[in-house]
């Protein structure tokens, strides 16, 4: 196969995070042990039997800030037996199933006590928290825009109502309830690393930067901000600057396999390759089914000309991933080089069926 073309390998790196992913924050539900119910009318005949309800449930409130869920679970239901229309134990009761992972029993509960206050914003935050956990985003999302047309000062729900937005691709809805977020809650070091995403998302990098470095300096051991921070100077060409974010993110966060394996494609780009090779390596001894780090390992032995590395690190790749279509481009380029016109043909043909428009002008003599 007689070829002119310059054989380059690809590297596919740069990651970067929503405050959420990851660190528990999308999907934890503040418990609200007091609800915001309307007042209970007390009608003296019943006196008796709501004092009784009370106490049960006052037990219960108890129990459950001691971390007795299942006891206090309990309690309230034998409040709501007493006394049927007790919104606030509905959703106590409810908040405790979210805690137990029983988020169909909370929605139960939280429909309840909404029915009983439909103004509730507590009762529509918490819905929305488990219709999250249960992957009903569109029902969250809904849950959320109820609470807050009761209550516009809601900086929490903003922000999950943000994130459910971004998770939706909606990056403009996103970064708007971000900025909510910042308005009412300026410190919020979460709110402007998920602006800054919305606001990458949206090709706007220099704001992005901006507001990556706002996160990290309200909150300087922020892992995750400091690779999105990393990810975005890379993007704009500032590599060294990269290699120093990424660092950062390491040294608060030694098992930060991402941004082990982002740094290593930032000293790529410096020309690095030992450096990168390192970096890549440490990524998958963490994360030993981490198919990009191992492609990229791969286009950074194609560096070295280490040809059958190459073969070696993309073939773990597209065991990881059969659809990888990088690992397939850059394991042609490798056969190629190593007189396999076949195989590499083969592989750019995989490439290309997998959407690596590049395979396309490698493939120009295969047939």
């Amino acid at each position: 196969m007689n070829r002119a073309l310059i054989f380059i390998c690809f590297l596919i790196s740069t990651m970067y995070c929503m405050a959420q992913e990851g660190t528990g924050d999308s999907t934890t539900v503040d418990t609200i042990v007091v609800a915001g119910g309307g007042a209970d009318t007390v009608v003296a005949a019943y006196e008796k039997i709501d004092q009784e309800a009370e106490e049960l449930y006052n037990r219960g409130i108890s129990k459950f800030q001691k971390g007795a869920t299942q006891a206090a679970i309990s309690d309230f239901t034998e409040a709501i037996a007493i006394k049927p229309t007790f919104t606030k134990a509905y959703y106590n009761r409810g908040s405790a199933k979210h805690v137990l992972k029983d988020y169909k029993g909370a929605i139960a509960d939280f429909d309840k006590a909404i029915a009983n206050d439909p103004l509730s914003a507590a009762a529509h935050f918490s819905r929305g928290q488990s219709n999250y956990a249960l992957g009903k985003k569109r029902d969250a999302l809904l849950d959320y825009n109820h609470c807050l047309s009761n209550d516009m000062t809601n900086a929490k729900a903003y922000y999950y109502r943000g994130g459910i937005k971004f998770e939706l691709e909606d990056y403009k809805g996103a970064k708007m309830d971000f900025s909510l977020v910042i308005k009412n809650d300026s410190k919020n070091a979460n709110a402007y690393n998920d602006r800054a995403s919305s606001k990458k998302k949206l090709g706007d990098d220099e704001g992005a930067k901006k507001d990556y470095a706002k996160a990290v300096q309200l909150n300087p051991k922020f892992a995750i901000a400091y690779n999105n921070l990393g990810s975005v100077k890379k993007k704009l060409g500032d590599y060294k600057g990269a290699v120093l974010e990424y660092s950062l993110a390491i040294k608060i966060k030694p098992d930060y396999y991402i941004a082990l394996n982002n740094r290593g494609s930032a000293k790529f780009e410096l020309e690095d390759y030992k450096g990168a090779i390192a970096d890549f390596t440490a990524s998958i001894k963490i994360k030993t089914d981490y198919a990009y780090a191992y492609n990229n390992r791969a286009a950074t032995k194609c560096k070295l000309e280490d040809y059958n590395g190459v073969i070696k690190d993309c073939n773990v790749a597209i065991k990881l991933n059969a659809k990888y279509g990088y690992a397939y481009l850059n394991r042609g380029i490798a056969k190629e080089m190593l007189r396999d016109p076949e195989g590499a043909c083969a592989d750019w043909t995989k490439a290309e069926e997998y959407g690596i428009k590049t395979a396309k002008s490698y493939l120009q003599d295969c047939n």
